[in-house]
């Protein structure tokens, strides 16, 4: 009885920490995805000076933070997320319209996919 009541805790932390764990990452990528609009705004706008500031902070904030889901999730997202950054600020260096267009849809979209391959739902159990 007594490993049957220690198995079923365990399970129910599991979850618990699991949920957890998926709420905190789905307001850490809308927190940047938020970010990415306004600097897109300031793309669409070609205010390049405040698109460099706000891309050069974004991409500051997320070399910081990154690193506590880096050690626990798929680490191609976050690898390629800062790639896209890298790209994104040679595209506002060069006041390349669509390609920083380009460059924020893709961080928007790894963002997205990020919170996707953590979800819980019926579609990823099969």
């Amino acid at each position: 009885m007594k490993s049957a009541t220690f198995v079923i805790l365990w399970a129910v932390l599991f979850m618990l920490f699991g949920f957890y764990v998926n709420n905190k990452l789905y307001d850490f990528t809308e927190d940047y995805k938020s970010n990415m609009s306004i600097l897109e705004k300031s793309i669409v706008d070609e205010d390049w000076e405040k698109a460099q500031k706000e891309a050069d902070s974004i991409s500051t904030r997320w070399s910081k933070e990154r690193n506590h889901w880096y050690k626990v999730l798929n680490h191609e997202y976050f690898d390629e997320i800062g790639l896209k950054f890298n790209i994104l600020d040679k595209a506002i260096y060069t006041e390349n319209k669509l390609k920083s267009l380009e460059e924020v849809e893709s961080i928007k979209t790894y963002l997205g996919n990020i919170v996707e391959s953590v979800k819980f739902d019926i579609n990823y159990i099969f």
